[in-house]
């Protein structure tokens, strides 16, 4: 049966790549397949914690419901924009041209 470098013990993944005849362990000294296998459970559990903290940070954010805080544009000045709306409004409701007959 395959082991699962994820959700297995350590100590099983070691035996596993002991009794394994894949050509990437020919070779190899017990030591040195010891170390391989270290390695990948290692490789493996840093994968999945990575994944994971990606994960629970993008769940935070959306369960806080933060949004990028909007860019403060300092060229507009509050006045002139209150001006402008008011400026359409009364064009709005006031019409020079005469009624069609």
């Amino acid at each position: 049966m395959p082991v699962n470098l994820k959700k297995d013990d350590m100590g099983d993944v070691v035996k596993d790549f002991y009794k394994s005849d894949a050509p990437q362990f020919k070779g190899k000294s017990k030591k040195k397949r010891r170390e391989m296998a270290i390695a990948a459970k290692l490789s493996a559990e840093q994968l999945t914690f990575e994944s994971w903290k990606e994960k629970a940070k993008n769940v935070m954010k959306k369960v806080a419901g933060k949004k990028d805080a909007p860019k403060h544009d300092y060229g507009r000045d509050a006045g002139a924009e209150a001006a402008k709306k008011l400026r359409k409004k009364d064009h709005a409701k006031v019409n020079f041209l005469d009624p069609d007959d």
